[in-house]
């Protein structure tokens, strides 16, 4: 249910107030037009813009949450309204209406493809013609409803639109005109329907409505202000402040309509607010700086970054002259340092890369700044910089310690130890896995490769060894003469097993053997010289073959 109530309410500092003393001409040549733009032939609702009419007003918006200082305001309702304390939310109504005096019911061809419906109520439309001395077009604006939030995602798709038409301007509305008034970055048109808080209305929304007017409409919640309940603006919810921009041809004639209306009824009002003197039209160039994922700088010998340098669309060539400079930057500091860049005609931008040099030198953090100049087609002089940082890469290093065991370890943890290097470091086993840690074999010998790879990107590698203690160490050499050392054939093994040892001498002929030798043999009653063994491990069947010098045996 809407409610339609008039107020009369005091100043309140903070609140955005209104000020409805000016005819629509005023406030287009007046509030609205910034520099670089001369208009003429200002209409309001077809007829020339010259009598004051309650649906549009100045504001002033410093003190409140609306985000733009001041300017015009356009309204289904009586625009003086819109300031103020959200008073119809205080009081537990669903919005606010306040008709004007004389509504037009005359639907707009553009609004109607905007809006999706004919049936417009309380139109309100400002048009005017325009000379701009700069190669571009802009101006801020937000829109505003009493629709939101119960009404969103129903057929109420209150909207707006600012159709531009003009020498280069081919677009699908009357005039070939285009629709400044969208999403940023798409070609949605804002309205109740696709920006809102992402959630249907309570009174009958559907979301299936919202998806037909954008599919990803969820996502433009970004630029919705929900304002239940506000103390600076009646409107119960509204965008952010938006930037409508256009390429345009310097000193050509271009038309501008800027519409508003209720859609399918005349309740619940709806407003735009644009931003005063901001709209206006220069020669612009733009620099920016898009870095390597996740890092805030450009380090030597890393990826680079990619510079973007952009201009509106013109259909001429645009050469790009560039300037490198900064507290102690040397040429030898980049990769490549081009002298100029030259976008196409027909092309709004060009990128280039910009790399450190890894000089070796300890330089610190340096801030390198590049200024874009351009002469416009207009005979305008514009400049753009950017500054980024160069930092230093710091070496990355990987380490692995050998592992001694006793053949008592199915498996072993293995250790990697990682210094330096950019961002985050990947550490790769190969086939063991990835992680500065990874279980090895235990039981078994091997040699084993670790790498680490940085953000940079820079890998290096380190080998480690696992000696699982499990191959045996047989003595060629005993000397059993009693003194305490030596006296014993050996078999060590850092994990005991029990082994099967045959003894030969020179012509063949065993002379000792142990179904599971103790390492208890002192070669008794056998001369000194050299014999012959074959040792077969208990556990494996391994057999190892060699011979044996007996010395000091008395014999």
């Amino acid at each position: 249910m809407a409610w339609a109530i008039g107020l009369c309410t005091g100043v309140v500092h903070g609140q955005l107030t209104t000020d409805n003393t000016l005819t629509p001409e005023q406030l287009v040549s007046t509030v609205l037009v910034g520099q670089g733009v001369a208009v003429s032939n200002v209409m309001f609702n077809g007829v020339p813009a010259n009598t004051i009419t309650d649906q549009v007003a100045s504001f002033l918006g410093s003190g409140s949450n609306i985000g733009l200082g001041s300017g015009i305001v356009m309204s289904t309702g009586k625009a003086e309204v819109v300031g103020g304390s959200n008073n119809s939310y205080t009081l537990g109504m669903t919005g606010f209406t306040v008709a004007p005096a004389n509504p037009s019911n005359m639907a707009d061809p553009d609004l109607a493809s905007v809006m999706g419906t004919t049936m417009q109520r309380c139109v309100a439309v400002i048009e005017f013609d325009f000379v701009p001395t700069g190669d571009s077009l802009l101006f801020r604006f937000a829109f505003g409803s009493e629709e939101y939030p119960e009404y969103v995602c129903t057929q109420f798709n209150d909207g707006f639109g600012f159709f531009l038409s003009g020498p280069g301007i081919t677009g699908p509305f009357s005039n070939n005109a285009v629709n400044l008034a969208r999403v940023p970055g798409t070609e949605v048109p804002v309205a109740i329907n696709t920006v809102n808080p992402g959630v249907p209305g309570v009174f009958g929304g559907n979301g299936g409505t919202c998806a037909a007017a954008d599919p990803n409409w969820q996502a433009n919640t970004v630029y919705y202000v929900n304002n239940q309940p506000g103390t600076t603006v009646e409107l119960d919810g509204f965008t952010v402040p938006i930037t409508a921009r256009a390429a345009v041809r310097c000193g050509q004639t271009y038309h501008i309509k800027m519409a508003i209306a209720h859609a399918n009824d005349n309740l619940l009002d709806s407003a735009v607010l644009i931003e005063g003197g901001s709209f206006s039209s220069a020669s612009v160039l733009s620099a920016t700086v898009e870095l390597p994922a996740g890092f805030s700088s450009i380090t030597e010998g890393c990826l680079p970054a990619m510079v973007h340098v952009a201009r509106p669309d013109t259909t001429q060539d645009a050469v790009i002259q560039l300037n490198y400079s900064g507290p102690g930057i040397m040429p030898s500091d980049l990769d490549t340092m081009p002298a100029q860049v030259t976008i196409p005609a027909g092309q709004p931008g060009i990128s280039f890369p910009i790399a450190a040099m890894e000089d070796g030198l300890a330089e610190g953090t340096e801030q390198l700044t590049i200024t874009a100049t351009w002469t416009s087609a207009c005979g305008q002089f514009v400049t753009d910089t950017v500054t980024m940082t160069l930092t230093e890469y710091q070496p990355l290093t990987i380490t692995a310690d050998d592992l001694y065991l006793a053949c008592d370890e199915e498996q072993v943890q293995a250790l990697a130890t990682v210094q330096g290097g950019l961002g985050e470091v990947l550490v790769d086993w190969g086939p063991h896995g990835v992680g500065e840690t990874v279980w090895l074999p235990g039981m078994e010998n091997g040699t084993y490769t670790v790498t680490a790879t940085d953000q940079c990107p820079k890998t290096v590698a380190a080998t480690m060894t696992v000696d699982a203690g499990c191959e045996l160490y047989i003595p060629n050499v005993i000397s059993p003469n009693g003194d305490g050392s030596n006296d014993m054939w050996i078999i060590s093994r850092r994990s005991p097993s029990g082994h099967t040892v045959k003894v030969f001498n020179r012509w063949g002929n065993e002379v000792y053997s142990s179904a599971n030798y103790a390492n208890n043999w002192r070669a008794q009653g056998l001369p000194d010289g050299t014999y012959f063994y074959v040792v077969t491990e208990g556990d494996t069947g391994k057999a190892y073959k060699g011979h044996l010098t007996v010395l000091g045996n008395g014999r």
